[in-house]
């Protein structure tokens, strides 16, 4: 018959689970400060990124649907006489 984990003694399992965790902790030890000092920059930089988007998106919006304040060009300023339909004309 195969290797069951019931043929095996209660202590050889507890060994092995106690080995494995605390194998499981030194890593977690171990690793957890740079992957949380990663997780960390790579979400601020998300972050900041994303808060410039919308800013530049809301510049954007706000640019594109203001409607400009325009004075009337003068004569001499677009270089045309008098307006086929002006006061003038009606004389």
């Amino acid at each position: 018959m195969g290797f069951s984990t019931s043929n095996s003694p209660d202590w050889l399992t507890r060994l092995v689970q106690g080995l494995l965790g605390i194998l499981g902790f030194y890593a977690a030890v171990r690793l957890l400060p740079s992957v949380l000092r990663s997780m960390t920059r790579r979400f601020l930089f998300g972050l900041i990124g994303e808060i410039l988007l919308v800013a530049l998106g809301l510049f954007l919006t706000r640019r594109a649907t203001e409607r400009p304040v325009r004075s009337q060009p003068t004569a001499g300023e677009n270089g045309a006489g008098p307006r086929p339909n002006d006061s003038s004309r009606s004389n």
